[in-house]
C-alpha cells in the first residue's frame, strides 16, 4: 500500500522515556517503531474482547451460584 493511501497520525510522546521505551522494545522485536504501535494498539483490543468474555462468563457462574445458594 502506498503511503499516499494510508491515514497517518501523528503521536506526541509528552511522557519522558516512553518514546525510548518504544524503540528499545521494537528493537528487540525486530519491528519498526510504527510496527511495535500498531501491534500493540491492535493487542489492547483483542485484550478488551478477552477481558469482556471472560467477565461474561464469571458473571454467568456467579449468577449460578447466587441462584443455586437461593434454592437451599
Amino acid at each position: 500500500m502506498t503511503s499516499r493511501k494510508q491515514d497517518k497520525f501523528v503521536v506526541r510522546f509528552y511522557e519522558s522515556g516512553l518514546r525510548d521505551q518504544i524503540a528499545e522494545i521494537a528493537r528487540g522485536s525486530q519491528r519498526s517503531m510504527n510496527a511495535e504501535i500498531m501491534h500493540r494498539l491492535f493487542r489492547s483490543f483483542e485484550l478488551e474482547q478477552e477481558l469482556k468474555r471472560a467477565n461474561a462468563v464469571i458473571d454467568r457462574l456467579t449468577s449460578s451460584e447466587t441462584a443455586a445458594e437461593g434454592d437451599c
